[in-house]
C-alpha cells in the first residue's frame, strides 16, 4: 500500500527529509509549493494522504486548512502558532523538528506500560546564547554540561519540569529523567540523545511524517510522540541514537 506525502517544504532541510522518506518505498512524494505570482490555479492538496509543511505561515495556511477541511494529516516541523485552532477530528502535529517535541515523543516511549510517571525532567537545547546560570543539565558529548531555563511542558503529564537550554552550538540534544511506578514498584530511567543539529531535524521531521502516513496519531493537535512509540523507532530507524543511563 502507498502513502502520498505532499511537502511545503524550502531549502536543506526539504532535502533531508525527503532522503529520509525515501527510504520507505512505499511512499510517494510531492512538492506542493506556492507562488502567488505564478500563473494556473491554486496548488491542493487533494488526493494525498499527508501534508508537511515548515511551518504555518501565510503561504502555507491555505494548504494546511484544505488539508484539516479533506481530513488529511498535517505534521508541521515548528511549533505552532499561539492561538491555532484546529477542527476537533482533524490529526495535527507540531513541533516535529523541535527539541520539546523529541523530548517529550522520548518520554512517552520510555514509560514502560500501566506504568505511572511519578516525575519527569525534560531538557533541550535552543539556539541561543549560553546561560551562565540556570538548571544544570549534563547531555550525551559532545553537547555535555548546560544551563538550562524554564519551559512550557509539551506532555499531558503533571510533575514535569521543562528546561530548555541555550547553546550556540551547530549539535542539538535532548535529555529525559524518569521516575514512575509500575505492578513491580518504582523504577528511573534517563535516555539522551545528541547529534549533528540539521540531521536531527530532518530525521524528527521525516519521522512524524512516516508515522501519520501509517495512521499513528489520533485526531487532534499533538506533538511527534505517540502512545506507542511508533515516532521514535522510525526516528531510530533513520539514523537517531538514543543513549541510555544505567545505574551501577
Amino acid at each position: 500500500m502507498t502513502r502520498r506525502v505532499a511537502l511545503h517544504t524550502e531549502g536543506d532541510r526539504s532535502n533531508r527529509v525527503i532522503r529520509v522518506l525515501q527510504a520507505d518505498p512505499r511512499i510517494e512524494i510531492g512538492r506542493i509549493q506556492t507562488d502567488p505570482d505564478a500563473d494556473g490555479p491554486p496548488k491542493s492538496v487533494a488526493g494525498w494522504d499527508v501534508l508537511a509543511v515548515d511551518a504555518v505561515t501565510g503561504a502555507s495556511r491555505p494548504l494546511v486548512e484544505e488539508a484539516v477541511a479533506l481530513g488529511i494529516p498535517v505534521v508541521v516541523a515548528a511549533d505552532l502558532p499561539p492561538g491555532f485552532a484546529a477542527v476537533p477530528e482533524a490529526t495535527i502535529v507540531g513541533g516535529a523538528g523541535s527539541g520539546a517535541g523529541l523530548a517529550a515523543a522520548l518520554a512517552m516511549s520510555m514509560l514502560p506500560r500501566s506504568a505511572e510517571p511519578l516525575g519527569t525532567r525534560l531538557a533541550w537545547t535552543v539556539s541561543g546564547r549560553p546561560l551562565r546560570a540556570g538548571r544544570a543539565v549534563t547531555f550525551p558529548e559532545p553537547v555535555g554540561s548546560l544551563w538550562a531555563g524554564w519551559g512550557e511542558n509539551p506532555l499531558p503529564w503533571s510533575d514535569v519540569a521543562s528546561c530548555p537550554a541555550p547553546t550556540d552550538s551547530a549539535w542539538k540534544a535532548v535529555r529525559v529523567d524518569l521516575e514512575f511506578r509500575d505492578t513491580e514498584g518504582s523504577g528511573s530511567l534517563v535516555h539522551g540523545v545528541a547529534d549533528e543539529g540539521r540531521f536531527l531535524d530532518a530525521v524528527c521531521f521525516g519521522a512524524a511524517i512516516l508515522a501519520a502516513a501509517w495512521g499513528a496519531y489520533p485526531p487532534g493537535v499533538s506533538g511527534p510522540g505517540d502512545p506507542d512509540g511508533v515516532f521514535v523507532r522510525l526516528a531510530q530507524d533513520a539514523g537517531m541514537q538514543v543513549a541510555r543511563f544505567a545505574a551501577a
